[in-house]
């Protein structure tokens, strides 16, 4: 929200106050000279036509999304974190919050920052129910075929990258090098006939794992890196990679113990995959403007004022 839409708020405010003085024209009058005057109306159509569309976007964004979610302790979480981080933010730049949300947002007060901030999480919660929405049956199979696996027993032996953040790039090369040459050695000597739970706990620097032979139990998506699911995955029963497997967390050498089918797709499991599918059309560009404008058509959304709905459409088009 921006300074002007505030000032185009207080000032409809103020005109709706006044007292009843007119003009000769016949105009509620809001501030009068010797001769003539400014009257309500003046100033509402010259602030309707520069900031009405935003100011009322915002109006009605607000109204639908009210009567569509009620206040929650999330909400309340994300706004007291916002908060707190603009304060800080605001400490950082030597001054304090409400000069830094004037000079930023063009919000008066702590209390408008609150609005501003339950308007942005509320838009963005119906963006990611009205993903949910759209999903198709044929996209919810069609993630089922391409994504969705039995959970993998497996166990691995992980060998980090150990240089520090402030390293510089030879440092790295060198620390990465070395990891490789290790994750490659292990490998050795697995193939040699040494046990791999034995490595595991010899040169393992997954902490979870290591003291209990390198097993991660059964493992699926999110509990693993992708590079080793996909790796666990493309293994048969009773094998282990040949050949270290990078991902953020260094080079892992990975045993699969057996696979499970895939599950039956299930109502619980089409919600995940629904909850998944949604996740990528929420991130589309342009979607959450497409997910308002569907609020709208659903509460059967008309304009009154044609000037307006000629801009609003201007504006949200």
């Amino acid at each position: 929200m921006k300074k002007k839409l505030l000032i185009l708020f207080a000032c409809l405010l103020f005109v709706t106050g006044c007292k009843d003085v007119k003009l000769e024209n016949g105009g509620n009058a809001i501030v009068t000279f010797e001769e003539g005057g400014i009257s309500s109306d003046d100033l509402y159509n010259e602030l309707k036509n520069q900031y009405g569309a935003e100011t009322l976007t915002n109006l009605i964004d607000k109204y639908l999304l009210a009567k569509k979610y009620k206040e929650t302790k999330e909400e309340k979480d994300y706004i007291k974190q916002m908060i707190n981080s603009l304060e800080s933010a605001a400490t950082s730049a030597g001054t304090n919050l409400q000069t830094y949300i004037s000079a930023y947002y063009g919000l008066k007060d702590k209390d408008a920052l609150k609005d501003y901030l339950s308007l942005s999480y509320r838009r963005d919660q119906w963006k990611n129910d009205y993903a949910k929405e759209t999903v198709t049956d044929k996209q919810i199979k069609q993630y089922y075929d391409g994504y969705v696996y039995g959970d993998v027993d497996a166990s691995q032996i992980l060998i980090t990258i150990d240089a520090a953040t402030d390293a510089s790039d030879d440092e790295k090369t060198k620390a990465e090098t070395e990891a490789l040459n290790k994750a490659k050695e292990v490998i050795k000597k697995l193939k040699a006939g040494e046990d791999f739970a034995k490595l595991a706990k010899e040169y393992s620097k997954d902490a979870a794992s290591s003291s209990n032979g390198g097993s991660l139990g059964k493992v699926n998506d999110g509990d693993l890196a992708d590079e080793a699911l996909t790796a666990l995955r493309e293994l048969k029963d009773g094998s282990y990679t040949t050949t270290p497997v990078k991902s953020s967390y260094g080079y892992h050498i990975l045993y699969r113990t057996s696979m499970d089918n895939k599950p039956e797709l299930t109502d619980e499991l089409k919600k995940t995959i629904i909850s998944k599918v949604a996740e990528e059309i929420a991130a589309e560009d342009g979607f959450s403007a497409k997910a308002l404008k569907a609020l709208r058509e659903q509460n059967k959304m008309k304009f009154v004022d044609t000037t307006l709905e000629s801009e609003f459409n201007d504006l949200n088009n």
